[in-house]
């Protein structure tokens, strides 16, 4: 278990991390985001969402007191694969703050873990709009990343079309199985096209 700041108040802690890799063409499809995401500069599938803490037990810390975001420190790297700095800045004040690391750690973290995955062919750009199922995509991670368990996936859908997949990570960054596995549903989803 790490602890994190002894603030004002219960001291947090979290046992692991949640990994969100969001399908970016599904976001853009229903939002108003001008970021390089949705302008169109650029195809993106899978984006890194966030890495979130995550208690075995209890409420996930969110919102922690820590040091105000800083935008100088957002590295090009991180913008090629999370385009969004508001996105950016939304994650460190959520979720990197009550991670123990400062910015640049968590955030490197972030790189690493989302560089661990390995985004199976079916989701790599260009694609095109496809039907599949929540638990056919779990098998497809689980295919392409034999050294994770194979519950380390997890599938966030609408009841129509994917959003995320999930990826369960202990504290230090090693895949495990995940405690809540999404949809496993064998109900047809819609991925979106690749813009």
């Amino acid at each position: 278990m790490i602890l994190l700041c002894a603030c004002a108040g219960p001291v947090r802690s979290f046992d692991s991390y949640l990994l969100s890799l969001s399908w970016s063409p599904q976001h853009c499809a229903g939002s108003s985001d001008s970021s390089a995401e949705c302008d169109g500069s650029r195809q993106y599938g899978f984006v890194l969402h966030g890495l979130w803490p995550e208690a075995a037990r209890g409420r996930s810390p969110q919102h922690c007191p820590g040091p105000a975001f800083d935008p100088s420190g957002v590295t090009s790297e991180l913008r090629s694969i999370m385009p969004g700095d508001r996105l950016i800045e939304h994650e460190w004040i959520t979720h990197g703050a009550c991670s123990g690391l400062s910015q640049a750690e968590y955030f490197g973290a972030a790189a690493r873990a989302y560089r661990l995955v390995k985004i199976p062919p079916a989701f790599q750009p260009p694609v095109t709009r496809a039907e599949t199922t929540p638990a056919s995509v779990r098998r497809q991670f689980a295919d392409a990343n034999p050294d994770f368990p194979g519950d380390a996936f997890a599938v966030k859908d609408d009841g129509r079309f994917l959003e995320e997949v999930r990826v369960c990570l202990t504290a230090d960054l090693k895949p495990r199985g995940c405690d809540h596995p999404g949809d496993t549903r064998d109900i047809a989803i819609v991925v979106r096209p690749v813009r």
